[in-house]
């Protein structure tokens, strides 16, 4: 077999992230089931505590089936600051360790340790315990992580999984193929749901019942059989933004225009925030809005010459389309800025732009929406949530770091 030892990639998974991060910050929540939703009044749990997935209740699960399931169960409303605030603690813990990390997602890294290992007397171990202590003192003895340690990311993803909470296992080329024979084949990245549905279809469920099947798709197969040598994607890497957008379901139909107005505005506000802090401005603008079982949708795509981060002609660009062809009943609202041209800056005696500083200084010192538009008043406010939180790595990790 060809020696895939000369590679040790480590993927970190943050255990129950969000609930965690809220237990630790609120002596109450400890040792009892927590489900974080989007808001106040949102049906879905979007994260769930260790003790109430001891009840079955996960990411999906809705209010009422979490009750049911859990009858003590506490709901919280989603911080993604207070989440991000933590991750950046936690990424400057672990490029200490090694300067090659990926940021997967806002409660996962890999980091590319081949070199960096041999500082270290008891190699890996040594290295990720060292890590999980510094995790433990910065983030809080509540706040753990389950740490996958192989020779390349799908089987350092797939390792981290197999232990939680607070779990380390190490996958070699020697033991992985026996090690991951049981775990189920939706588990690996990559197998999505309609690879999944494929395989079930021909009876398939486990890695090990995979591998048994000849010819299967070899975009399948490669998966199966846990093979990749895909590099890590570094911090310096990423590339800026070239689209800024945001979506949202609603829990109910929307029939009134001004309910849809509402969404609408808030969508673009927090696009339009987004803009201006990434120093960006766009050209092109779009609303996707669709109803109940996507039966009926409004689609409607403007290019203005100037690039503007200014929510009011965004959002008045958008609105004038719509008031042309009203959709009542709206549950989709999805709304895009791109076109992107850096530092879009209009002159500073523009009475309007003091204004958007303003806010923006608000907003960023006490949180999103501490200011917000008169329109907005009378109906619950849409925050940022966990999809595509870091769609804008590059300005979080890479972008702001060179700006500020």
């Amino acid at each position: 077999m060809e020696d895939r030892t000369l590679r040790s990639i480590l993927h970190l998974d943050m255990n129950s992230y969000f609930a965690t991060v809220e237990q630790q910050a609120n002596p109450y929540l400890r040792g009892r089931p927590v489900g974080i939703i989007k808001a106040e009044g949102r049906g879905c749990v979007i994260a769930a505590s260790v003790e109430a997935k001891k009840f079955g209740v996960g990411t999906g699960s809705t209010v009422w089936e979490a009750k049911k399931k859990c009858p003590g169960i506490v709901f919280v409303p989603s911080d993604m600051e207070k989440y991000f605030s933590q991750t950046e603690k936690m990424i400057k813990i672990v490029t200490a360790f090694s300067p090659i990390v990926e940021v997967f997602s806002i409660d996962e890294v890999f980091l590319d340790v081949t070199d960096s290992r041999r500082v270290f007397a008891g190699g890996e171990l040594q290295m990720v315990l060292e890590m999980k202590e510094q995790i433990r003192q910065q983030l809080g003895e509540w706040v753990k992580c389950s740490v996958g340690v192989s020779f390349n990311k799908i089987t350092a993803k797939l390792a981290s999984g197999m232990q939680k909470p607070d779990g380390l296992v190490f996958l070699t080329p020697e033991n992985y193929l026996q090690e991951t024979e049981k775990i189920k084949t939706e588990e690996v990245c990559g197998i999505g749901r309609s690879r999944t549905k494929y395989l079930e279809n021909i009876g398939v469920t486990t890695l090990g019942q995979a591998r048994k099947i000849p010819n299967l798709p070899e975009e399948i197969r490669k998966l199966v059989w846990l093979e990749g040598e895909a590099s890590l994607q570094t911090i310096e890497e990423l590339e800026p933004a070239k689209s800024v957008s945001r979506t949202y379901t609603t829990y109910r139909e929307l029939n009134s225009k001004q309910a849809v107005l509402r969404l609408v505005r808030n969508l673009v506000e927090e696009a339009a925030s987004k803009l201006r802090e990434m120093g960006l401005g766009g050209r092109t603008v779009c609303l996707i809005l669709t109803t109940s079982l996507r039966e009926s949708s409004f689609w409607a795509r403007k290019t203005i010459k100037n690039p503007t981060g200014d929510p009011q002609i965004i959002f008045d660009l958008l609105w004038r389309e719509y008031e042309k062809k009203p959709l009542p009943g709206v549950r989709f609202a999805g709304v895009g800025i791109s076109n992107l041209t850096e530092n879009c800056q209009l002159p500073i005696v523009d009475s309007r732009q003091k204004l958007l500083g303003a806010v923006d200084k608000v907003n960023d010192r006490f949180g999103l929406f501490t200011l917000y538009p008169a329109e907005l008043l009378g109906g619950e406010l849409i925050r940022p949530e966990v999809t595509g939180f870091l769609g804008d790595k590059w300005y979080r990790f890479g972008g702001r770091a060179q700006t500020k």
